[in-house]
């Protein structure tokens, strides 16, 4: 999905009713490339985890079931391959809950990123009446916080020059 227009207020929370007051972002993809990054890394780590995790538990499940006959027999025969396709089951629910929090997580902090540097572009643009309304549970609120308390002392010097 494209990034959200710079001219689109309401997508980056700053506008007035957005952020904790209720409004809630249309867009789950905000900064694509961050995002697809952070679910890379995190989905990397967890197919990993699960790879060595199967393979223990089945590996562990033949060597409880092996006798000196069955030692012989194919490696996916019958209550094996039942086993199997539990674990990969499993395993696909698994990673499919990961990435959906994956994405809404990388979304509280991408969807901040972005409704603070559109804040940023407007203050140095000479807009120090912008504030950032973040919505409760977006990562970086005390960036925010810092963000409105800047725009408030350019406020108050611009005020004090007059």
């Amino acid at each position: 999905m494209p990034e959200p227009r710079p001219d689109d207020a309401k997508a980056a929370g700053d506008a007035a009713g957005g952020g904790s007051h209720g409004w809630r972002r249309r867009q789950l993809v905000v900064d694509a490339r961050y995002q697809l990054r952070s679910g890379m890394l995190v989905g990397s780590v967890a197919v990993v985890l699960l790879v060595l995790l199967n393979a223990s538990v089945f590996i562990q499940h033949r060597m409880q079931t092996a006798t000196a006959a069955a030692s012989v027999r194919p490696l996916l025969a019958g209550e094996d391959r039942m086993s199997f396709l539990l674990l990969l089951v499993g395993s696909a629910v698994f990673l499919g809950g990961v990435f959906l929090i994956g994405l809404f997580e990388s979304h509280r902090t991408a969807g901040a990123s972005y409704a603070i540097r559109r804040a940023v572009d407007a203050i140095c643009d000479g807009e120090s009446q912008i504030r950032i309304h973040l919505r409760r549970g977006d990562h970086l609120q005390d960036l925010a916080r810092s963000v409105n308390q800047l725009a408030e002392t350019i406020d108050a010097e611009r005020l004090s020059r007059r």
